[in-house]
């Protein structure tokens, strides 16, 4: 398991498609009747790419990119982070119990949440709270003399999707983070196509992956 990521290439088209997938037993009784378990909670992806062109003139080399990296990764054996087009930025909101330290990154999908298992590294300075707090009865001014009139938290994103505070965030205080996430990905198969349709112009009309938002494939 590598944590290099796939090259970016700019012959990359715009029909990517993403299909999530499951793992659903289903047994079907004689008169029709199923009876289904479900072995997998969090979706896994088949990610289709398909690039017009992969140039090897004036000093570009981006079939050698493409190929070497699949080379390196030996066809299906070994994984690798990928970012998504359109589809790698998060946006957390946490609220603080006092206690907390490390809050769980995810990614909004309507009504569900899922985690997310390899974001980009972020070292942040002082945490920024919202102004208002979320707790209904609270009064402006702290008895504490010494507590300070702000917070003074530092926090980190860390590459396994963890949101860490140096300190814990006091009860009902929200804070916003924002970042960077990627697919854990491999590729799908062991052999791989290019088509060279032109002098020292290639393309690759299907690359497919099967990736995962966690941390493992």
């Amino acid at each position: 398991m590598s944590n290099v990521l796939f090259p970016e290439l700019p012959g990359l088209e715009w029909d990517t498609s993403l299909t999530p997938m499951f793992n659903t037993k289903i047994m079907t009784s004689i008169n029709g009747r199923e009876l289904r378990a479900s072995f997998q909670a969090v979706p896994k992806y088949e990610i289709s790419l398909s690039y017009a062109f992969l140039r090897e003139n004036k000093g570009r080399k981006e079939l050698q990119q493409l190929q070497g990296f699949y080379l390196e990764r030996r066809g299906a054996f070994d994984s690798f982070l990928y970012k998504m087009p359109e589809d790698n930025e998060f946006n957390c909101t946490f609220v603080g119990d006092g206690s907390s330290t490390s809050f769980q990154l995810y990614k909004d999908m309507y009504t569900s949440q899922l985690p997310l298992g390899n974001t980009q590294e972020q070292i942040i300075g002082e945490v920024d709270p919202n102004m208002w707090n979320q707790t209904p009865v609270k009064t402006m001014w702290n008895t504490n003399q010494e507590k300070l009139m702000w917070n003074t938290a530092t926090a980190q994103i860390t590459s396994d999707g963890k949101y860490v505070l140096s300190q814990p965030i006091e009860e009902g205080v929200e804070v916003t983070v924002t970042g960077t996430f990627y697919y854990r990905c491999r590729f799908k198969d062991d052999t791989q196509q290019y088509v060279n349709f032109m002098h020292k112009l290639w393309k690759a009309g299907k690359v497919e992956l099967i990736g995962s938002l966690g941390t493992k494939i």
